[in-house]
């Protein structure tokens, strides 16, 4: 009998992570700008990074694509010419994370905004 166990992040564990993202309400801070938003929040995401994502990084990817979605409204809300755009803003997001890798963990770790991203239609 073979038993394999491959250490990653568990359904229980993603869902209060992406919860905990929902419960910051990104989108109704837009009276900050995007280096306060990473200097808040950026140590919690390095955090989760660096113990769930020990062994199986590729697990976080949910919690990466949540927390994109969350910064495209922040930004929505942010710049008014944005509000109908979400393709734009999906794109303007992409260019900051270009521009700012270092900005968050995930944007380091390769996983930025894309185009495909849910709701860009």
């Amino acid at each position: 009998m073979y038993v394999g166990f491959v250490p990653a992040v568990s359904r229980e564990s993603l869902k209060a992570m992406r919860q905990t993202i929902r419960g910051w309400h990104l989108q109704l801070q837009s009276a900050g700008e995007l280096a306060d938003l990473s200097k808040t929040y950026n140590p919690v995401l390095t955090g989760w990074k660096n113990y769930y994502g020990q062994f199986h990084a590729s697990a976080m990817a949910p919690v990466w694509y949540h927390m994109n979605l969350y910064l495209m409204r922040w930004l929505k809300r942010k710049h008014k010419r944005f509000v109908r755009r979400t393709k734009r803003a999906i794109k303007a997001l992409e260019c900051m994370a270009r521009a700012m890798p270092e900005a968050f963990v995930h944007w380091k770790a390769g996983y930025i905004p894309k185009g495909w991203m849910m709701g860009a239609g």
